[in-house]
């Protein structure tokens, strides 16, 4: 069984002999790390292969995409949860005690990536290369930020007696299944799943002979896919209306994502 050691790493306003809290969390030093795991990757990718002032650029646009990112995540988790923030509106500050969508995350750094690009596309590769290079990357980052779900004891899925399932403390156990203590931690089948697309996508950039934006169209339906399984597990889910908000937005980016791939094979425009 997965026991979590609690959200703080340690507190540095009492490692330090101060008046004030300082806590270090293991949630934001998780997304800062997936974070520089995707600089990392897309820095490989295209060693050699774009010019310096390219390079700078595409690092300043990546990170506009992460602030945009975590603003966005935020602000549609707030948003599909907008009783308890109007009651509660200063809480939509507190990130670090998690309750983030991944998928307004997305929305966010698009849109923040998009108008950072328009005011700089002269500096930088044209858009759907740039766009496939971060959904490269995009995924292993969010492979790496899901374990910050495992230290906030957060988005685990229904009971389970399998040997890695997540004791879950009483305090935070649903009043339905109060009475077990083992749920099965969806946010790792997330990370691993994401694993694997990550590594088919580094395969597939690597081939060089698709159409650009085909990758980036490829991650949307394959992320979208497993999201929309996961969810049947997951005890958390938010809702629009009578449906499960996170698959409303699976199905619309797969349509997306499919009406995408079917304009790229159109193209005959190649990646770098």
């Amino acid at each position: 069984m997965l026991y979590s050691s609690g959200p703080i790493i340690l507190d540095l306003g009492e490692l330090l002999n101060l008046k004030v809290s300082l806590p270090l969390r293991w949630y934001g030093l998780l997304t800062g790390l997936g974070f520089l795991g995707a600089l990392f990757l897309i820095q490989q990718l295209v060693k050699d292969k774009i010019s310096e002032i390219q390079k700078q650029n595409l690092f300043d646009l990546l990170f506009y995409c992460f602030i945009g990112g975590i603003i966005g995540a935020r602000l549609w988790f707030a948003i599909l949860n907008f009783k308890y923030f109007a009651q509660n509106p200063a809480e939509v500050f507190f990130i670090w005690q998690g309750g983030q969508s991944i998928q307004g995350g997305f929305m966010g750094g698009f849109l923040a990536g998009y108008l950072f690009y328009k005011l700089n596309s002269a500096k930088l590769l044209p858009f759907w290369e740039t766009a496939d290079l971060i959904a490269v990357a995009l995924p292993f980052a969010q492979a790496i930020g899901r374990w910050g779900n495992f230290f906030n004891i957060e988005a685990f899925g229904k009971p389970t007696n399998l040997p890695w399932a997540l004791y879950v403390p009483p305090a935070l156990r649903p009043e339905k299944y109060f009475g077990d203590t083992g749920f099965h931690p969806t946010f790792a089948y997330e990370s691993l799943y994401l694993i694997l697309v990550t590594v088919f996508l580094i395969w597939l950039f690597q081939k060089k002979n698709l159409p650009n934006g085909f990758i980036f169209f490829l991650y949307l339906i394959l992320y979208s896919f497993g999201r929309f399984f996961l969810e049947f597990l997951r005890l958390d889910s938010l809702f629009i209306g009578i449906f499960p908000a996170a698959q409303v937005i699976c199905i619309i980016t797969i349509i997306i994502g499919l009406i995408g791939l079917a304009n790229c094979l159109k193209s005959k425009t190649k990646l770098i």
